[in-house]
Parts: structure tokens; C-alpha cells; sequence
């Protein structure tokens, strides 16, 4: 926050903030492009809000292009993050708004989140709680944040319900709520929240059994023994409701098949691989990095600038706690999944609130410190780079990118009926964005048996098995074509009698 009475001084950062968010997440939720993960979620929410497939059952497809979750129903994933949407699919009907209301909701409530843990965590120093804007920027300026916000994956919802579980600990323990039985509510309700994040995307939702314990160490040593029991509260409150959970007979057969088909094929190395060897174990590690160049470049820069105005203040011991609690709950989210070696950048989400959280608090006092020297010129530097932002929003938004395989899926439209299954040639039928495209665009499933399709999804090298004499050739984008089986045949025959 900028000093100063002015309220246009005061949310002129959150302003900022807001505007660079928008620079990406406005336009990508406006074009017809998502990551084949995010189509196949839509796509199985989509179904279920249809009464294809239900809560425990979700259904995707007839097809799939990976050798596993080929099953009668899906079961790569937990369904709570379906059953959400499926409830959006229901109010609003068979629409891309449907995921990008969903993306937009992920994103505020994220925001919110961020900013209510960092007015929690700097409530003693009240000049830095109001700086909630930063954190809130350093999250969004991660590549793989705000790549993902958009593209609708498991992993954000799943940051959420560990975002709250960590806040309620925190707000329990900053509040020193242990001597007072009821307030024992704040553990409860964080076991509970670790459920909801299990049941989003897994095992990795456990990392905030962790964060009492963390903060214990971190604080004050004298609070091991209630630190225990607030860590204990909260795991019997995850047990025993994972466990109702479990009684319910639907919910075991999915839950029995996900952990098996999934976690244990995970770690034993038989599902999709970061790469080969023991170095595929620190994939993330490598993708955390990549991620925080920028952050360390202003890290750099601020400290070059602080010199340069004679600001030689070191962190404070408040502010280096901080620091320490919030890069080891970040490191309890990240280190368990180093044990598979199947590992994807996006699954880095959970963790990264806390990455932002602590290097906005390396920078923080300094950019206290300065605004205070140069408050008209920070005043103008916002607005200029507000100015920016909303500029390359403009551009972004009138140079919206075409999506080839999106426009296949539309164009097939005329051609094929709705929820059909299709034909596709065998050295297409691995290709991800191939099944969630059309599946998600036209509830199309694909065969690779086509000797009895009507129709065809083929490419260039699979044309010469098809008899162009009786077959008619529809091209599509990207050099895709749909054959229609003895359509010329049945065209000549028609204008013969």
C-alpha cells in the first residue's frame, strides 16, 4: 500500500495487481483453447450434469488415449472437482462459460485467500499486512500460475481447499485458541478441508497436516505438546471423515480403484514419467526454479535500488519467521510428490501461495521503506504500468489466438450427430487433444475399428487406406480430414435413380 490519504493511492497497487492478473486469464478465457486435461475435466462434469455418468461413476468417453483409466467409468482422478462443475453444467447448460465462470471463481477465491494469509501472518506489523497486493503478484507472475488458472486443472481447486485448511490453523494458532475448548471449530474445520483436497486430486492434498507442526518450530518451541494435539485434532478429523466417506459403497469402489490404477501405478513407475533415471525424480525442483527467475531478478534489482537510496535495513526477525515457516510449507508440499517420477509442472499450485508469500515478504519492508521516500513517484509508476497492462490486455484481446482442433470439433458438427462414435485412424489414436477436443465440443468417442465407421478422424499418412472412388473427403484444419464412408457411392447412386 502506498502512504498517503488518497484512495486513489491506496488502491491504486490492488488496481495494478488486478490488471496484470487480466493480461493473460482475460484473454484465455475468451478463445476456445485449454489444456487437454482441463477438456477431459469439463467434458466428465459436462456428462454428469447430463446423467451420463454420476459423482462416483464419472464418464468421459467410450475412448481414451492413455494405455489406462479405460474402465467403465473414469478413475484418474477424484470427482469433487467434477461434481462442482457439474452444478454450473446444470444453471448454465452445455457452455465454454461453464469452465471459464468456474477458472474466474478459482482465481478470486485464490486471491482472497493469499490476502486474508498474509494479513493473518503480518497482523502484528499493520503497515505490512496492508501490503496483501504483493503476494497476490508474485503468485500471478509464476509461469505455471498463470498458465494453469485458466486451463481448468484439478490442482487449483485442490490449492484452495489447502489454502483454507492452512488459514484456519494459522488463524487457531496466531490466536493462541488452544486454551479455550471450543475454538478446537479451526482444526476441525482445517481436517475437514484436507478431505475436500484429497477428494479434488489426491494424496498431495495432506501436505497441511504439516503446517501446525511447521509453525510450532518455526515460533515457539514451547508449544510442542499443543502443537501435537492441534495436529492430532486435526488428522482424527480427516480419518474420521474420509472414513463416513468410505462406508458409502460407491465411494470405496472409486476411491479402491483410484488409489490402485493411479497413486500405486504412480509410484511404481508404471504410469506417465517426468523422464528416465533418479534425475526425473527432481523435475519439480527444476520447474520451482525456472518459475522464481523473475523473482529473484526483482529480489536483484530492489536491493540495488534500496542501496542506491542509502536503505540498508536488514530483515526484521518477524518478517524472517515468516519467511522460514512459509518456504518449509512450501517444501512439505513439494518434496512427497519427488518420490514419483510422475511429475507435471502444474503440479507445483498447491505450493505455490507459499512460494509468492515468501518472497513477498523478502521484499516487502524494502518496498515499504522506499514508497515512503518516493511516494509520488511510486503513485506514478502504478499508474503507468496500469496503463501498460490494460494496453497489452487490448491487444491480447483483439489478437485472439484460432484453435485448429476447436474448429475441427465445430466444423464435424455438420456432418456427425451428436454423442456418436467415430472412426479414427490408428496413428492418430494416442493423441490427447484429438479425444478431448471432439469430446468436449460434440460428445464424440473415437474407435480405432473402422472398417465399420461411417465416419473417419484421419490425417495425411492414413488417406491411402480409404478408397477415395467411393469415399468423400471432408478436409478439416491443420491438415485433418473426416472420410465419409461410401458417400460418393451413395451420392452417385442417388443421382442415378
Amino acid at each position: 500500500m502506498i502512504p498517503g490519504n488518497s484512495t486513489l493511492e491506496r488502491y491504486l497497487p490492488w488496481i495494478f495487481t488486478i490488471s496484470f492478473t487480466l493480461i493473460t486469464f482475460l484473454p484465455r478465457s475468451l478463445d476456445d483453447t485449454m489444456f487437454m486435461d482441463g477438456l477431459a475435466y469439463a467434458s466428465i462434469a459436462r456428462n454428469m450434469a447430463m446423467g451420463i455418468g454420476s459423482f462416483w461413476k464419472p464418464y468421459f468417453a467410450e475412448s481414451f488415449w492413455l494405455p489406462y483409466d479405460n474402465g467403465p467409468f473414469f478413475f484418474g482422478h477424484p470427482p469433487l472437482q467434477f461434481g462442482m462443475q457439474s452444478i454450473l453444467f446444470r444453471l448454465i447448460g452445455d457452455s465454454t462459460a461453464v469452465e471459464n465462470i468456474y477458472n474466474l471463481l478459482v482465481l478470486i477465491v485464490s486471491i482472497l485467500l493469499i490476502a486474508k494469509l498474509w494479513r493473518e501472518l503480518f497482523k502484528e506489523t499493520p503497515d505490512l499486512a496492508k501490503y496483501a497486493w504483493l503476494p497476490i503478484l508474485c503468485w500471478y507472475a509464476v509461469v505455471t500460475v498463470y498458465y494453469s488458472i485458466p486451463n481448468n486443472f484439478l490442482d487449483s481447486t485442490m490449492a484452495i481447499f489447502c489454502l483454507l485448511s492452512c488459514y484456519f490453523q494459522l488463524v487457531f494458532l496466531k490466536s493462541k485458541l488452544f486454551f479455550k475448548p471450543r475454538n478446537y471449530i479451526f482444526p476441525v474445520l482445517a481436517g475437514i478441508c484436507i478431505v475436500l483436497a484429497c477428494l479434488t486430486k489426491g494424496p498431495v492434498g495432506l501436505y497441511p497436516l504439516a503446517f501446525t507442526m511447521v509453525y510450532v518450530i518455526v515460533y515457539d518451541h514451547s508449544w510442542f505438546k499443543s502443537g501435537v494435539k492441534t495436529t492430532a485434532i486435526v488428522l482424527v478429523t480427516f480419518t474420521f471423515v474420509l472414513g463416513l466417506v468410505l462406508l458409502y459403497k460407491p465411494a470405496f469402489t472409486f476411491l479402491k480403484t483410484y488409489f490402485q490404477g493411479q497413486v500405486v501405478q504412480a509410484l511404481l513407475q508404471k504410469r506417465e514419467k517426468a523422464g528416465e533415471g533418479f534425475t526425473a525424480h527432481f523435475y519439480l525442483v527444476k520447474e520451482l526454479l525456472r518459475n522464481v527467475y523473475p523473482h529473484l531478478a526483482m529480489l536483484v534489482g530492489l536491493y540495488l535500488i534500496s542501496a542506491s537510496y542509502n536503505i540498508k535495513m536488514s530483515i526484521s526477525k518477524r518478517t524472517t519467521r515468516i519467511c522460514q515457516l512459509t518456504l518449509l510449507i512450501a517444501g512439505s508440499a513439494i518434496l512427497p510428490m519427488l518420490v514419483s517420477i510422475k511429475q507435471y509442472p502444474h503440479y507445483l499450485l498447491p505450493s505455490l501461495p507459499f512460494v509468492a508469500i515468501f518472497f513477498a515478504a523478502l521484499f516487502v519492508e524494502k518496498i515499504h521503506a522506499l514508497t515512503l521516500i518516493k511516494t509520488k513517484l511510486t503513485v506514478a509508476g502504478f499508474s503507468i504500468a496500469i496503463v501498460c497492462c490494460w494496453t497489452f490486455t487490448i491487444i491480447k484481446l483483439t489478437n485472439i489466438e484460432h484453435n485448429e482442433m476447436a474448429a475441427n470439433a465445430k466444423e464435424l458438427k455438420h456432418y456427425v450427430a451428436r454423442a456418436s462414435t467415430i472412426g479414427i485412424c490408428q496413428n492418430l489414436y494416442h493423441d490427447a487433444d484429438i479425444h478431448t477436443y471432439l469430446q468436449r465440443y460434440h460428445s464424440l468417442s473415437l474407435t480405432t475399428k473402422t472398417e465399420n465407421a461411417k465416419y473417419v478422424f484421419a490425417d495425411a499418412n492414413c488417406l491411402s487406406s480409404f478408397d477415395l472412388k467411393k469415399d468423400k473427403v471432408v478436409p478439416l484444419e491443420d491438415h485433418y480430414f473426416l472420410v465419409i464412408k461410401n458417400q460418393k457411392a451413395r451420392e452417385q447412386h442417388a443421382l442415378y435413380h
